[in-house]
This record gives C-alpha cells, structure tokens and sequence, in this order.
C-alpha cells in the first residue's frame, strides 16, 4: 500500500513489514485512541448537536460540494484528483471518504465538524472543510465496510496486471494521524470484502487458480502485536461470495447458492450454509446483506427483491413488503442507526419498517408524485437526528422520520453523483 504525504513519508521509515501466516505480507501501526470524555450531561449533549453537513460529489467533474444542512448554503466546494465514483462517511463521520476506483485512489476530505473531550464535556468544532493531503494509492478500491469506529477499505487487485488485492484499516484518529491501522496483502486478485469483529477480522479468501475475480471462502484473520494471524479458513464453501453483514453475535456473507452465516462466541467461529428456497427463482442470489446489528434477521436484496435471512432459525424467504402488487423499489436504505429499512417505492411513497418490530411497515410517508423506472435517488441518513436526504436529480429533499413529513428542499446546480452525511452523531440509544 503506497500512502501519498509528507508526514506519511517520514513515518513509512518507522514502519515495520513482517511476514504473516501463509506467506500474506503485513503492515500495522498503532495509533493512539482518542481518549473517551466522561459526559455527564448527555441530554443537553444530545440538543446540542447541529444538523451536520451533506457532501455531495459531482457526477461530471473532479469535484466534492459541502453543504450546511443548517440553512442548506454551501460551504465550500472541494477539488481533488479524480472524478468519486463512491463517497463515505468515516466511522466516526469527520472524513468524506472519496473512492476513485478506476485510478486506484481514495482521498480524504476532512468535513469540518468535530468534537474534542475537554473534562467533562465536548467542545463542538466547525472548521473549514479541506482536502487532506492523506492519500491511499492500491489497485481498484472498492468496499468500504466500518464496523463501530474503524473500518474495511478491501482493494480488489488486477487480474490482467497481476496486482494482488489488498485490505486497509483506517479509523478517524488514524485518518487525521496520515496513517493506516493495519494493511494486508492477499496472495492474488479477487472481489472481496471484510468485517471487523475487534480484534479479529474476517476476510474473504480465493485460490490462486480459481476461476473467476470472486472469492468462495471466508478467512480467519486476528490481530497479534503488530501482525495479522491467520487463525482459521472456514471449509464451509460460499461460491460466487459477494456482500457481507454482521450482527451483535453473527457475521454473514452471501452465495450464489445461499447465505454463510458464522457464529461467533468469545473467540470461537461456527460456519453454517442457510442454502437459497427451492422456490427462488432461477438465476436469481441475494448479493447484498444490510439490517440491524440488534436483528438476527436481516435484509438479502437480490436485483430488487429483497429477503429475509433468519440467522438463528437458519431460513431464508421473501420479505413481502409491498402494500400493492404493483410497488416496486426504486432504491432502499436505512436510518442513521440502522433501526429501520426505508424502501422508496415507485409511486414516490417512503416506506419505513422498523428492525424492533421484525421488519413490520411502521409507516408511508409521501415524497414524491412519482418516480420514472430509470430513476435513480440516493438516501442519505443523518446520523444526529431522525432526518433522512434524498438526493434526486438536482434536488435534496429533507424528511423528519419520527413525525413522518418532509421538512424541506434545497436545489443543486450541478449534477450530483454518490453522498454522504458528515458531523457528530448521537446517541444510538432511543426510546422505542
């Protein structure tokens, strides 16, 4: 992994590179923790907390736009190298992660809100956004998968190149340090993904002389000092793997032929195979896992139509969302704490269901008249409040999910590509 800066450079001279299980090369640096404030007025902690800020990339140009969702006004419009085919939130929702895959870069814009422990309370920042001069250079970066406060930058590698795939772990400290956690090289190319389980993580695992850029295996690998173990590769088979998901006490990733769910207890991993319904139609797998980490249901999207996945019951079936035959989603999303799946249907209806209520419709609330088939909006979610943007063509438009109404527009004047919310998140703690 090359790291682009001027403090990253002095620092590669400390960096120690040891040989890890299986001939895999990695790199860790610790970084110091940000050390936790004791807060004893979290009430007026939570008032405290402003609306944050929408980072909305440009579809055309090489350009990231950061808007005050206090009165809607940008704030500054950001340069960088490569037009963003994706864009991120850092873990802890200080960074605009902007992934330019097809030029093997991800930069960092630093959002400008921040707080910092002061005694027994926090000081609120909001600063100018920037460009950091923290650059990742690695062959396609793809998934992004944070787990609490770090998270899974997984590189694919190149199979006409040679370029082997790769994993980053970052967090906002090691962000804002111009470092990487940990860095770990596969012996070749493949379309993986990774999750974070503290001190382990489990990786996706491909042979050398498979066919194909997607991995079937699942990899063990834990934290030792300042190396990587692998610990264990699971025999259960996951062919075609691709999209992963993780609850309080199961991580899953998704098959052609079904769901792997493994069990973790203390340190002890338990593979299963939750095999696809008879009934599943032919040529059609889950290939996306998202839901709640408090839910051992959770939601499998198979080009549109989406699943239930009993991790307990080890059950697969269709979620039967749909008020109407002829609804369908147009694009899906969760809250800000991922406590209900919201699915925008056709007629331009937002329909909310709650994980605590195992996926029941708690409410539709009207967005739109209507939305064309070719539509393609984004549901971006506030992770202070119980707020959720909906960027659509050149407008983003604000609806408060706890009273169920749209609250206000604001229109664009450029053409926007992927977003993503940035400030200080509340408390996941909410009463039900």
């Amino acid at each position: 992994m090359k790291i682009i800066s001027l403090k990253s450079l002095l620092l590669a001279c400390a960096a120690t590179a040891l040989v890890g299980c299986g001939g895999s090369e990695t790199t860790i640096t610790e970084i110091a923790k940000t050390p936790t404030p004791i807060d004893n007025d979290h009430d007026n902690h939570e008032e405290e907390l402003g609306k944050g800020r929408l980072a909305i990339a440009d579809s055309e140009q090489a350009v990231v736009h950061i808007f005050d969702l206090e009165n809607n006004a940008l704030v500054e419009s950001i340069s960088i190298t490569n037009p963003a085919e994706y864009l991120y939130a850092s873990p802890e929702n200080r960074y605009a992660v902007a992934v330019q895959r097809s030029f093997d870069t991800v930069e960092f814009i630093d959002g400008g809100l921040w707080q910092e422990a002061h005694g027994d309370h926090f000081d609120q920042h909001a600063d100018v956004p920037e460009l950091t001069s923290f650059t990742l250079n690695d062959v396609k970066p793809t998934h992004f998968v944070p787990r609490g406060e770090q998270v899974a930058i997984f590189f694919d590698g190149n199979k006409d190149t040679g370029a082997n795939a790769s994993l980053s772990l970052l967090s906002d400290e090691s962000i804002a340090a111009e470092k990487t956690i940990a860095e770990h090289h596969f012996e070749t190319y493949m379309h993986g993904t990774a999750e974070i389980r503290g001190e382990f993580v489990l990786a996706t695992h491909r042979e050398i002389d498979a066919e194909g850029s997607l991995p079937d295996q699942v990899a063990l690998l834990e934290v030792h000092d300042d190396h990587f173990h692998q610990e264990q590769l699971f025999d259960v088979k996951c062919p075609d793997l691709h999209g992963s998901f993780q609850t309080d006490t199961h991580i899953a990733f998704a098959c052609s032929d079904g769901i792997l769910a493994i069990e973790q207890q203390g340190s002890v991993f338990t593979a299963q195979k939750i095999v696809n319904p008879a009934d599943m139609p032919e040529g059609l797998r889950i290939g996306s896992l998202k839901g709640s980490s408090e839910n051992n249901v959770i939601i499998g999207n198979a080009r549109g139509s989406f699943f239930l996945v009993d991790l307990i019951t080890q059950q697969i079936s269709p979620f039967n969302w749909q008020q109407e035959e002829a609804l369908t989603s147009v694009t899906y999303g969760f809250d800000g704490h991922n406590e209900h799946m919201l699915i925008l249907d056709n007629t331009g209806q937002l329909n909310v269901f709650s994980a605590e209520n195992n996926w029941q419709l708690d409410s539709r609330i009207e967005v739109f008249s209507a939305l064309a088939e070719d539509s393609k909006p984004l549901i971006i979610s506030s992770k202070a409040h119980e707020i959720i943007y909906i960027v659509h063509e050149q407008e983003v438009t604000e609806i408060d999910l706890h009273e169920g109404v749209v609250v206000g527009h604001f229109d664009l004047t450029f053409t926007p590509g992927k977003a993503a919310w940035l400030g200080v998140a509340g408390s996941e703690e909410h009463d039900h």
